[in-house]
């Protein structure tokens, strides 16, 4: 999605609900210039992650220096 910083402070709610709601990124343009991106923070699924590791299989770690 892509907003103005005008429609921004004028809708803040209606621009931030697909971030909120969708997992969406939303583009900030003043004067047709990309100024900010805002992102959903998104939590880590550690689950997930683990199942990841653990498919790779054995890792060697080098020694520590």
């Amino acid at each position: 999605m892509k907003a103005t910083l005008t429609q921004l402070r004028r809708e803040t709610s209606r621009i931030l609900g697909p971030v909120i709601h969708a997992s969406q990124k939303v583009l900030i343009t003043e004067h047709g210039r990309k100024i900010a991106t805002i992102v959903p923070i998104v939590e880590p699924d550690r689950k997930r992650a683990l199942q990841m590791l653990t498919a790779i299989g054995p890792v060697e770690m080098p020694d520590r220096r």
